[in-house]
């Protein structure tokens, strides 16, 4: 790992404003790529990523750069493009995204041309920058700490406060406690992968994870320690596996006792987190992870904290980014080599540009396999939580593959197999079975399905095959998925839309409420 090198011909400078405070004398950014250029953004500003529409809804207001406003759950998100203003105009890419910036309360989408994954440097390291005359769009500059190649902090304000660019109320996540102590304030939950290893029961933010690796046998090697377990096979390469157990000081994974394997993208290589049994994806109020006390843990630094998730043993959360800037992490994924065995599949190359067609907004992004009848994919976005098959099921008798009801968070939930629906004949109710929760117009539909295979990310999806009334329901809404290769994988996979079809299942959404007044933004 290269050092982190310290400002040239000045003595160290307090943080500047923007600067992500991450512990003891660390800030946390996040890293863009922006008209050609390295840029980075305050982890305490960055809210979410998003794919950007290609068409945003005009805006009655004239500002440089902006685009005009894109829709972002229930809220109307203006979505600014910094090229024009720093003098690079440039045409739009389908493949650019939207980072949604937060600051005093206020929100912007800031469109970029990729995220580069997070980076943790000591403040010591910032450079102030200022300008003589006019407002600057970054306060400050620091050396990559792998590459060397400078990156520029955006400031959150300077950006927020430009003349005449609308920004709208910060809904995406509460700027602080308003109620009372403990209350959650309009804090988003946290979607977590949990995780076994040995007697422990670990949880990771699913947007930390790359993707889920099924049963595995470590291969020694010369970087096996207690630490490393040796290298597997992913995508081309030969990646140490990592015993989190050991990473975290509470001992090592009992010998023979790794079933599965979380693959962690660090932006310049992979590692693999060994793992007992991948257990489930759960979605709680971010109040329910309870603080970790410093002194009771080997490495306080990895964790957010620890949370009751269903199980009997309280979970470890851990805290992703600081997982993925950990050092010993860095230099392992520095060592990735190319395998030379000519039996590994090798990972199809995602196409770009035109080639790519609409498929391409999809490459990259996790997906969930599952198995109903025939292994099929559907966007993890999607999947709201997984749930084990409920032994207190309603049965409603109505046919047409509804179970029944089963009653979850103090609501009425229709159950439905999905290989009834898709026209396939399932594996019946199995220790494997489980209930994939989505989200639609008409309220939550769970689908029963027989297993779960894994965590995908698409690495290719077919540019030539129409999605033709991908909406529809019955066996049609598998014909008419786009196939698709994920991970390591082949096999071509339908893209099943779960949320149309449990839309198509559940009929339109209740008669809208008027919007509250308080939640009208002036702009």
């Amino acid at each position: 790992m290269v050092p982190s090198r310290p400002p040239v011909g000045a003595p160290p400078a307090p943080a500047p404003r923007s600067s992500a405070a991450a512990g003891a004398g660390d800030a946390v950014f996040g890293l863009l790529r922006l008209a050609g250029m390295d840029v980075a953004v305050p982890l305490a500003s960055l809210r979410e990523v998003v794919p950007c529409p290609a068409d945003l809804a005009g805006l009655p207001v004239a500002a440089d750069g902006l685009l005009g406003a894109m829709q972002l759950r229930t809220l109307v998100l203006p979505v600014l493009d910094l090229r024009p203003v720093i003098g690079r105009p440039a045409p739009r890419d389908a493949d650019q995204v939207t980072v949604v910036v937060a600051h005093g309360g206020s929100a912007l989408g800031l469109l970029v041309d990729e995220v580069r994954g997070m980076v943790r440097v000591p403040v010591e390291t910032l450079v102030p920058v200022t300008a003589t005359a006019g407002e600057l769009l970054f306060d400050s500059a620091f050396l990559h700490p792998e590459t060397g190649c400078p990156v520029s902090v955006l400031d959150a304000a300077a950006l927020l406060g430009r003349p005449g660019v609308p920004v709208v109320r910060d809904l995406t996540r509460a700027a602080a406690p308003t109620g009372p102590p403990g209350a959650d304030a309009g804090v988003p939950p946290r979607r977590l992968v949990t995780v076994r290893c040995g007697d422990s029961v670990l949880a990771l933010d699913v947007a930390s994870v790359h993707t889920t690796l099924p049963g595995f046998t470590a291969r020694p090697s010369v970087l096996s320690s207690a630490l490393c377990r040796g290298v597997v096979e992913f995508s081309g390469q030969e990646v140490p596996v990592v015993d989190p157990l050991a990473l975290l000081g509470l001992g090592g994974l009992p010998a023979g006792g790794v079933g599965a394997g979380l693959v962690l993208d660090l932006g310049h290589g992979h590692v693999v987190l060994a793992l007992s049994a991948l257990l489930d994806l759960v979605e709680v109020p971010a109040a329910d992870v309870l603080a970790f006390p410093a002194f009771a843990a080997h490495r306080p630094e990895l964790l957010t904290g620890t949370a009751r998730l269903g199980g009997s043993v309280p979970a470890l959360v851990l805290d992703g980014p600081a997982l993925l800037a950990e050092p010993d992490l860095v230099a392992l994924a520095s060592m990735n080599t190319a395998t030379t065995d000519p039996a590994t599949p090798a990972v199809p190359t995602p196409r770009t540009g035109e080639d790519a067609g609409a498929g391409s907004a999809l490459v990259g992004r996790p997906h969930l396999v599952h198995s109903a009848g025939v292994d099929v994919a559907t966007p993890l976005e999607q999947v709201v939580e997984i749930l084990p098959f409920p032994t207190d099921l309603l049965p409603t008798d109505v046919g047409g593959g509804v179970l029944g009801i089963v009653v979850h968070r103090e609501a009425a939930v229709p159950v439905v197999d999905l290989a009834t629906v898709l026209g396939r004949t399932g594996a019946g109710r199995t220790a494997t079975s489980c209930l994939l929760l989505v989200e639609a117009a008409g309220g939550p539909v769970a689908f029963a399905v027989d297993a779960l295979r894994g965590i995908e990310p698409l690495t290719w999806c077919d540019p030539d095959q129409p999605r033709r009334d991908a909406g529809g329901t019955g066996p049609r809404a598998l014909q008419t998925s786009p196939l698709a290769q994920l991970g390591s994988d082949s096999r071509l996979l339908p893209v099943l839309d779960l949320q149309a079809l449990a839309c198509g299942i559940a009929g339109p959404p209740p008669e809208a409420a008027p919007l509250p007044a308080e939640d009208l933004v002036a702009v």
